[in-house]
């Protein structure tokens, strides 16, 4: 039973420092941008301007108060310093200032900015004169840290929200400049998605939604820019439409490939969303992986638009018996460089791969869902690279799919970081690994294995067809296992003594074969082929066919 906001809001006083005036909470690194460790008890910003917004809501005095202390030691840990690179933004949490952020994240300026445009349009009187002007002046400093970073159009949910924070900043400044740019990013947004086919981060579970969320902001906060507010309009009815194209409502899923996911399952806050904006009683999903326990507050201050008629249906039933989606997301000159998706749908299954992309740990290039056997989620299919167990983003695969078949080959990438896609690369180009692998996952309650290649939960049974390989030299093997919750099939390029091998474009890669998701009882297809062409090399399946440099190239 979800808690109404003055619970969420009680449910946390055992967490309120009176010291610092801030919530506290324990950390979950993602492995990047904070130095400090899992488990160490934390006061983020992000939470506690939410926390002030959500007091303001409940509007009594003594919560009132309350946000204004809160706000203020939020206010208090923002760069102020204009000759600083960091001018305008925050940390991620108190104890860790923003020098010692390991980089300093740029999107908080836009974050928290973000609830600082919602405290000044629909809470002003709850902050009183004083505490408005600060927070005017910090609205201010990240409007122009917004401004002064000027993203690109193809990071996709920090655009948008760019251009709500810098519209909405504009009207309360009254700063034409602001209001001008707001318009035009976002105009120049929505011809760039034009462009390229679709959102460059594309299927996201996370951050399609957090688009369209940006969206109802900019349509909930900003009243008289009237180029803003039709771009938004345009850009939410396009939002709605994708995100229904690759719903499955027999799982309850978005289906792959998704360029950038959190978790395995749509997050239970999308699915509230869905519920909410659709008004349909959709397929909730329970949580892979149990919670330590602790409620980390979450307050919502937009007010969500419903869905659009003319895809609501789509939420609730799979129109055609089977249908293959194809879309280019990320448009390149170059022939065969730009990045375009093939999903596979029916009422029971969905099932979905990108024609290339890297395995940073947010990246899903080949991804499938079904109804499982046993238990309340459904059968979740998942393809990663693992160096000593972690996803590693300096591998990279092609990928060519036709209906419930895809062929894949591997190559290593010379320009990719380590766990995250844009940090940890050595300077040396040096990585370090006792054990490399690609791995096919299966996550079901009652996954089974078999033959050594197939993986199976209810109706379904996905098959990893295995063909000999090498890397860096060595031969590859084929291999097979099960953890508590899933099974997977393995094709381990190095495992052994600690070696560090050089990225670069002398090493080699001969990886690949082939993925296909059949009926239980179904009879497997024949084996594809491998065949090697100078420096590069092809894997064949029938008509299905993808190619992959056989040494070591750049991601883009």
């Amino acid at each position: 039973m979800m808690m109404n906001l003055r619970e969420m809001v009680e449910a946390q006083e055992k967490n309120f420092n009176p010291r610092t005036n801030l919530l506290e909470e324990v950390a979950h690194s993602p492995g990047y941008h904070t130095r400090i460790p899992d488990g160490v008890r934390v006061s983020a910003t992000r939470t506690n301007i939410y926390y002030a917004l959500a007091l303001l809501k409940l509007g009594g005095e003594k919560e009132c108060v309350r946000a204004v202390a809160v706000t203020r030691s939020v206010l208090a840990q923002q760069v102020t310093d204009p000759y600083d690179a960091a001018y305008g933004i925050w940390p991620w949490y108190y104890e860790e200032p923003v020098a010692k952020m390991a980089p300093p994240d740029w999107n908080w300026a836009d974050f928290i900015g973000a609830a600082l445009c919602h405290m000044l349009r629909e809470h002003r009187e709850g902050i009183g004169t004083e505490l408005a002007a600060a927070v005017t002046a910090a609205l201010e400093r990240a409007a122009w840290s917004i401004f002064r970073r000027n993203v690109r159009p193809d990071y996709t949910n920090i655009a948008i929200m760019g251009a709500a924070v810098t519209g909405c900043a504009g009207e309360i400044l009254r700063n034409p400049l602001l209001e001008e740019y707001a318009a035009s990013r976002l105009a120049t947004f929505l011809r760039y998605m034009e462009e390229q086919g679709g959102l460059n981060e594309y299927n996201s579970p996370t951050y399609t939604f957090v688009a369209l969320r940006e969206t109802e902001r900019i349509l909930q906060l900003v009243r008289s820019n009237q180029a803003l507010i039709e771009s938004a309009g345009q850009l939410r009815e396009f939002i709605w439409g994708e995100i229904a194209k690759l719903y499955h409502p027999a799982t309850g899923q978005l289906g792959g490939a998704q360029s950038r996911a959190y978790s395995e399952y749509l997050p239970p806050d999308a699915v509230e969303f869905l519920r909410e904006t659709t008004g349909l009683p959709l397929r909730a999903t329970a949580s892979a992986k149990k919670s330590d326990g602790e409620l980390v507050f979450s307050y919502d201050p937009l007010r969500h638009l419903p869905c659009p008629e003319k895809v609501r249906r789509r939420f609730a039933e799979i129109e055609l018996p089977e249908q293959e989606i194809r879309q280019c997301y990320i448009r390149r000159s170059q022939p065969g460089m730009s990045f375009e998706g093939t999903t596979f749908v029916t009422p029971q299954l969905i099932f979905g791969s990108i024609n290339r992309e890297c395995f940073w740990t947010q990246r899903r290039p080949m991804l499938g869902y079904w109804p499982a056997g046993q238990g309340s989620r459904p059968a979740m299919f998942r393809m990663r690279f693992l160096k000593d167990g972690r996803d590693f983003s300096s591998a990279g695969v092609r990928i060519a799919q036709a209906e419930n078949r895809a062929v894949f080959a591997l190559s290593m990438l010379t320009d990719r970081g380590d766990w995250h896609i844009g940090l940890g690369r050595p300077a040396d180009g040096m990585f370090s690994f006792s054990k490399l692998a690609l791995r096919f996952e299966l996550a079901a309650e009652d996954v089974t294995l078999q033959d050594g290649n197939t993986l199976l939960s209810g109706m379904f049974k996905a098959v990893i067809h295995e063909l000999p390989g090498r890397f860096d030299g060595g031969s590859i093997r084929w291999q097979c296992g099960r953890d508590a919750d899933r099974g997977w099939v393995e094709a381990v390029l190095y495992e052994g003594e600690t070696r560090n091998v050089l990225f670069d474009d002398t090493l080699s890669t001969v990886v690949g074969g082939g993925v296909e998701i059949l009926p239980a009882s179904a009879a497997v297809s024949d084996e594809p082929q491998l065949v090697e062409q100078g420096n590069s090399y092809r894997i064949r399946w029938g008509e299905l066919y993808v190619d992959s440099p056989s040494f070591a190239v750049s991601y883009e």
